[in-house]
């Protein structure tokens, strides 16, 4: 037996701070201790002996030992892509070489790179499988921030449960997170195979998002400040027609008809000169800011995490802003040697407001679009002008006035609260008991006021009105667990989980409405006139409530063979008695395949791992609520009686379906984990099919069941299969201060299909102004665009009298393709003509560290899906009537040969060339420099002075280039690929300071 030996020494980064609570495990065993607040470590190992330090975020090291010392110097790198050796499963961890699901990390010095709100922001393109859309540049991420982990499957609800520090948050839109500040989150472990996810069964079909935050460590307490401030300008500009050109295309198109020229002022364009450049009247230049405070620290029994912050964001468009302050504390108290109790309490408060009708067909973005330059932005008493049909020939609402006469404003104040107890009677068994829930207060409260009164001018805005919306939405949760976890003959590791969980959602709010205010100044819902027309009212929804029971079996053979098996029996109040529970499985094994002898040893191979599972998830939210019950409609009439008397009653619309249950979908995944010169260079690769054999559909009625709405059944079938692909390399190592340069590129690709409708029907999705966009059917994509096959322009009679028959057709028209051959042109020829889905989406993180210096920089990308540019429908209706357009049409067909591509001028658009058609579909691929951020770190010698551990300055910029071939603002338009107006990017420069002490 080897004789025991003492050592001790220090670890830190690779700008030499100081790492407190790194892990230290002699090899093969189970002794072990951890650094204190000053980096320090002291312990006995046998001689020659090897040291393991870990640390989450950090690469893990080796370190031979083969004598006693008292000045081990080890430096640990940042690793976020492999985070280490620990990984959140859902009720437990586990150390990152025994995980067999597909599961990918983000630690926080990744995510506080980007000076966004919502955190889901910042780990947009840092994760293969993971595509993140951002809905809009509104401030806050008030727009929201669309994440689909490995594509959708569904024509519902395709958002992932998010769940923060254990507590599974309530279903919601694409904004859960904006109320979490970022500088608060450890890590971010996102469970992508239903064998990882399946422990969450019935609200596991997307993908679970596991959001971990700050919580202390031992060793004496650390301060940290962080704080930045920026400016915010419009990414891209649109190239909109001045005043002389407006008016050459308005005069061309109203003459083509036959109509005379509307307004004196435009018969001489060249009079007119540039005109009112709404974009530049409309957007701005915003500040954006955040500052954090945090406090960690504590004893072996005692440890806590304090922090503040609050974040202020002003928005591009003129009156819109967002604030929110956060304040959090997570705390672990060891009770004597048995029991363990903590909490983690989140507080929220924030502000917000938006334009009206931000994201709306009539939004002020889109009115920005519309609205003539030669109209006036204001009235010589300093108000917004509208416009007049006499005076401008368009009556639509000046933009200004949309973006900033309402004054309204939303506050949200949230609570989520968690407390736990742990009790270890015997070793490696621990029962767990966690309660917890989220609060959230929301209010809107929106004052219209009364114009001013100028005489000739239009008095748009004739009364004032007010109107108030409060609402609670509280979630309640307790959960109990039981895990032992032992190591029996020295290689058959096992750990069984048990537990119970109860889940229970509710909604209420209140609304009211007045009108006919006498005064502006007193906005108050309260002080307005009650009017009987207006319909105050509010709702309570029932309680929806889950439980749930499930178990998870870990067993590892000498660290060479994993197998995982998970179950979960899940019941939701959405069903009907018989169909409330569900059962969900999974499984999964791998085989390390570097720790098997012919590979131990080797120089170049020094990680390899395959890795296959299944599981079954599920998806309970797009069955809708008590949709398995009749629908009745009170306000039905019909004659009763001799007389044939009118009766008002009540009659069935909807018939039932007692067989409703939730969608699931059924996974498989394969995956490899390689590790090259002792893990210089790292790949992940995993394959994935996803089946779902009972997704949701409307199945139309009996036409004999006296009823006419479609009935919600589990009709329809659809597959999603792809590949995601992670590498990392280590391209420098410099010990202390020399170049660490390291590269994280992903990709991912998904193809998904629409299999069958069974007894259900097409059925149309996203529409618009200019009719239905988007439809669903057989063997489409989720979420195509559908439509009429444009063949260019007219370019003569003779072609118009040849083709297939359009009505309104002529020269310098659209000619649409005739799909059915019944030579003429209707609905009938319309087909699906684009999808929003990509080829493939990728990342690529480069992170390079010399001396005092560091250099980041992101590039993210999306390729091979179409946008539907709606804005377009709107830019080229100037063609057609009155409103603006951009410089494209300027390009427009005057005569034989001059445009296949941009139609006639010509009042009344009588070929519709505006309807849904590939004219509108644009290639929507790009590459986008997402962030670039330069950092200086002070000297140590510096710094001590002050006895500060870290004084850091950097400088951001954000959205910096993007190469595209879109023609719109952005690109990035939601993930329907729709572009309706969306709130613009921004361009992001800021500077920033780390403190630490």
């Amino acid at each position: 037996m080897l004789a025991e030996v003492p050592v001790s020494g220090r670890v830190t980064q690779s700008n030499g701070d100081p790492l407190p609570g790194v892990t230290i495990i002699v090899k093969g065993t189970t002794v072990g201790t951890s650094t204190t607040a000053d980096g320090t470590f002291t312990l006995n190992a046998p001689e020659n002996s090897t040291l393991i330090f870990s640390y989450v975020g950090f690469g893990r090291k080796e370190v031979p030992i083969t004598g006693a010392t008292s000045s081990l110097s080890v430096t640990l790198l940042e690793d976020n892509r492999a985070l280490s050796e620990v990984v959140v499963v859902g009720y437990g961890t586990q150390e990152r070489g025994s995980v067999t699901g597909a599961i990918s990390s983000v630690g926080a010095a990744e995510i506080v790179r980007q000076p966004v709100p919502d955190v889901t922001q910042a780990i947009q393109g840092k994760v293969a499988g993971v595509t993140i859309t951002s809905n809009g540049g509104a401030p806050g991420g008030a727009a929201g921030t669309s994440v689909r982990v490995r594509g959708i499957t569904s024509a519902g609800n395709n958002n992932p449960l998010y769940v923060v520090d254990g507590f599974p948050l309530p279903d919601g839109g694409d904004n859960q997170l904006n109320a979490i500040s970022p500088n608060d989150i450890e890590t971010i472990d996102i469970l992508k195979d239903a064998s990882a996810t399946a422990i969450y069964g019935v609200r596991a079909a997307n993908g679970v998002v596991i959001i971990t935050t700050k919580r202390g460590k031992a060793g004496k307490t650390t301060f940290n400040l962080d704080a930045y401030r920026g400016v915010q300008t419009v990414a891209r500009k649109l190239d909109l027609l001045n005043a002389e050109e407006y008016a050459t295309i308005n005069n061309e198109s109203l003459l083509a008809a036959g109509k005379p020229i509307a307004l004196d002022k435009l018969r001489d364009p060249s009079t007119l000169g540039e005109g009112t450049d709404w974009q530049d009247l409309l957007f701005r230049r915003a500040k954006i800011q955040n500052y954090s405070a945090s406090a960690t620290g504590g004893s072996e029994k005692s440890r806590y995490a304090l922090s503040g912050s609050y974040f202020q964001q002003d928005g591009i468009v003129l009156g819109t802003q967002f604030e929110r302050f956060t304040l959090r504390a997570n705390g672990d108290v060891q009770v004597g040697r048995m029991l363990k109790i903590g909490n983690s309490i989140s507080l929220t408060h924030l502000n917000d407001r938006q334009v009206t009708s931000n994201d709306g067909e009539y939004g002020a973005v889109q009115q920005l679009l519309r609205i003539p330059p030669t109209v006036q932005p204001y009235r010589p008493d300093g108000y917004w002008y509208q416009p007049n049909s006499a005076s401008d020939n368009f009556t639509e609402e000046n933009p200004l006035a949309t973006s900033q006469r309402v004054n309204q404003k939303f506050t949200r104040n949230r609570a989520i609260t968690t407390f736990y107890a742990e009790l270890e009677p015997l070793k490696g068994l621990r029962f767990r008991t966690n309660v917890g829930a989220d609060l959230i207060f929301d209010n809107f409260n929106s004052f219209a006021p009364k114009g001013p009164e100028l005489a000739g001018y239009t008095q748009r805005y004739i009364t004032a009105g007010a109107s108030a919306t409060s609402s609670y939405a509280p979630s309640y949760l307790i959960e109990n667990t039981a895990t032992y976890d032992h190591l029996f003959a020295e290689k058959h590791q096992v750990t069984f989980l048990v537990g119970q969980s109860a889940q229970e959602f509710n909604f209420s709010n209140v609304q009211a409405y007045r009108s006919l205010y006498l005064r502006n100044d007193l906005q108050t819902i309260n002080v307005g006139p009650v009017n009987s027309l207006l319909n105050n009212g509010g709702t309570i929804d029932p309680p929806r409530r889950l439980a749930s029971y499930f178990g998870r079996l870990n067993y590892e053979f000498a660290g060479k063979y994993i197998f995982q098996a998970i179950a979960r029996y899940d019941g939701s109040s959405r069903f009907q008695p018989g169909e409330k529970f569900g059962f969900f499985p999974g499984a999964s094994a791998g085989w390390r395949i570097s720790e098997e002898g012919f590979l131990q040893g080797n120089n170049t191979i020094s990680n390899l791992k395959l890795r296959v599972g299944y599981g079954r998830v599920g998806n309970e939210l797009n069955a809708g609520r008590f949709a398995y019950l009749y629908t009745i409609n009170f306000g039905a009439v019909y004659p009763l009686g001799p007389d044939g008397a009118i009766n008002t009653g009540g009659a069935p619309i909807r018939l039932p379906n007692p067989n409703l249950r939730w969608e699931y979908n059924d996974q498989t995944n394969v995956g490899i984990d390689l590790g090259l010169l002792d893990n210089r260079f790292e790949a992940s690769i995993d394959l994935y099919n996803r089946n779902s054999p009972n997704l949701i559909a409307g199945v139309p009625p009996s036409l004999v069941s006296g009823t006419y709405e479609s009935v919600n059944a589990n009709a329809a079938s659809a597959y999603n299969r792809g590949i995601d692909v992670g590498l990392t390399s280590r391209n420098f190592t410099g010990a202390d201060q020399g170049l660490n340069w390291t590269t994280i590129f992903n990709v991912s690709a998904y193809k998904t299909r629409l299999e069958s409708l069974g007894a259900g029907v097409p059925y149309n999705g996203l529409g618009s102004l200019s009719g239905t966009i988007v439809r669903y059917d057989v063997n489409q994509a989720f979420g195509s665009f559908f439509g009429y096959v444009k063949e260019g322009l007219f370019q003569n009679q003779a072609e118009v009298d040849a083709a297939p028959r359009q009505p309104g057709a002529a020269p310098g028209d659209i000619r649409y393709r005739d799909l059915n051959g019944d030579n003429v042109i209707t609905d009938a020829d319309r087909k699906f003509i684009g999808n929003p889905n990509p080829n493939f989406t990728f990342g690529l993180t480069n992170n390079l560290n010399f001396r005092n210096f560091d250099l980041s920089f992101f590039i993210q990308g999306v390729q091979g899906n179409d946008v539907y540019n709606l804005n377009r429908y709107i830019t080229e209706s100037a063609l057609y009537s009155t409103t603006n357009g951009t410089t494209r049409i300027l390009n427009r067909w005057t005569g034989e040969g001059t445009s296949n591509d941009v139609p006639r001028a010509i009042n009344g658009d009588p070929n519709n060339n505006l309807r849904v058609s590939t004219h509108f579909i644009e290639d929507g691929s790009y590459v986008r420099l997402k962030n670039l951020t330069f950092g200086y770190t002070l000297p140590k010698s510096i710094m001590s002075r002050i006895s500060a551990t870290q004084i850091r300055v950097y400088f951001t910029g954000q959205n910096l280039v993007t190469l595209t071939k879109y023609t719109g603002f952005d690109p990035e338009v939601s993930a329907s690929g729709v572009d309706r107006g969306i709130y613009p990017q921004t361009r992001v420069f800021m500077g920033g300071l780390n403190i630490g002490f």
